[in-house]
């Protein structure tokens, strides 16, 4: 997710949760002068990060160009789920969509995500909250539940810890009544985000990586041997350059203009809740997204607050809706709750491609970018970093778990960028009917 700077009717749409949990994070000082390099990275979210980590892990020379500050943008605004699962695909799906190599591959990368990224955060020490209780992909009709039923098989077929969970074990387990039953991946869960983010940078410098804030690229240029990153404050100048600024790829390159389009959600965290409430709602800890259009998910951090996101939507306007809405939602999935006070709120943006599916552009010669985090950008956008990292220093994308391609436009985007929005404020309405 990509924060944005106004709109939403007023509410701040700046200073997460994340934001005000950490204490005192480093700031990194700009690019001041021109340099060399072997790869540039654009973007100091989880994609960038680990894409640097891994590269300076390698030992190949990498600099870090960060607009801001590392995580401030799509990763520090997002919920911080850890969520192995496909959005609009299953396993048997991506066989036959992309054939049995592209699509196992596909599956692994998907499926095995959120324990390569627990994984790495023990190997590194990174205190960034990370806690593998499971993740829940409730289905809120009878019918979504039998199909979940097939999905938990193929999943199981190809390795995995999914289960189907019938309907009295969902509400055991979530403490909502609303559920026919749900997917439950045992390798997921959920991090601080932020700290993620920052941790990962943290352990990239440690080998050998250099990071700059505050160096927003302006421009990238190639003379035919080399490419050039422009900052206000320099330059850096290396054979090649990863673009991992999300839904901020756009304004990097005009091949990437009509490659996105912008969800934007509101995500919300309440006071800390008491034992006794959490006793009930997600007793056993855990995170959940159901298969609603309108969506609801919900985590707690660890001082106990409940997170939770939903979409936005244009019958939303102003900070008070907005939390109406948000206590509004958290009293019909946990009626025992009460009217909880919402401690923070802030919006930030998925951005989503037309396949739901994380992807890897071969932009120029020697100029990639990751992008398209769908929503479910934290622990696949890791693996894709460790992966292009790999990449580039054997020489050859063909291990890639997702098929290096061509930037892919949209069709009639200056429309298409307004339908989630749309389709939001759609869903929204239904649900009141």
């Amino acid at each position: 997710m990509q924060s944005q700077p106004s709109g939403g009717g007023g509410v701040s749409l700046r200073r997460s949760l994340w934001t005000y949990l950490a204490s005192a994070p480093e700031r990194y000082a700009p690019l001041t002068a021109d340099r060399s390099t072997d790869v540039v990275v654009v973007g100091a979210g989880v994609a960038g990060a680990s894409t640097a980590l891994h590269l300076a892990s390698a030992g190949v020379k990498v600099a870090v160009l960060e607009a801001e500050q590392p995580g401030a943008g799509a990763t520090g605004q997002s919920g911080g789920l850890v969520a192995p699962n496909f959005i609009g695909m299953t396993p048997d799906g991506a066989d036959k969509a992309f054939g049995l190599e592209r699509g196992a591959r596909l599956t692994r990368l998907i499926g095995g995500s959120a324990g390569q990224l627990f994984d790495l955060i023990r190997h590194l020490d990174i205190a960034c909250d990370a806690r593998q209780e499971g993740f829940w992909t409730p289905a809120h009709t009878a019918a979504l539940a039998q199909e979940q039923r097939h999905q938990a098989k193929q999943w199981q077929a190809r390795g995995f810890a999914v289960n189907f969970v019938d309907a009295d074990h969902t509400r055991d387990a979530l403490g909502s009544d609303r559920y026919h039953g749900g997917l439950y991946f045992a390798d997921g869960g959920q991090v601080n985000p932020l700290a993620l983010a920052c941790g990962l940078i943290e352990r990239a410098i440690e080998q050998g990586a250099h990071v700059f804030g505050d160096s927003p690229v302006l421009g990238i240029e190639h003379d035919g041997t080399s490419w050039t990153v422009r900052t206000a404050g320099g330059s850096i100048r290396a054979a090649k350059v990863v673009l991992a600024a999300n839904g901020g790829n756009a304004q990097l390159h005009p091949r990437l203009r009509r490659t996105t389009l912008p969800l934007h959600v509101m995500e919300f965290a309440t006071t800390p809740l008491s034992a006794a409430q959490r006793a009930e709602i997600l007793p056993r800890g855990g995170s959940f997204t159901d298969k609603q259009s309108y969506l609801f998910t919900a985590r707690y951090d660890e001082e106990g607050r409940l997170i939770s996101a939903v979409p936005l939507s244009a019958a939303l306007r102003g900070r008070q809706a907005y939390e109406r809405e948000a206590q509004g939602r958290l009293m019909r999935h946990f009626p025992s709750l009460g009217r909880e006070g919402i401690e923070h709120l802030w919006v930030g943006t998925a951005w989503l491609n037309t396949s739901f599916l994380p992807s890897v552009y071969a932009v120029d010669d020697g100029l990639y970018a990751i992008q398209a985090c769908n929503g479910r950008g934290l622990p696949t956008n890791v693996v894709l970093g460790e992966e292009v990292a790999r990449s580039l220093s054997s020489g050859s994308f063909q291990a890639l778990s997702v098929a290096l391609q061509e930037p892919d436009s949209i069709r009639f985007h200056a429309l298409a960028r307004f339908a989630p929005y749309a389709m939001m404020t759609f869903a929204y309405l239904q649900g009141r009917l």
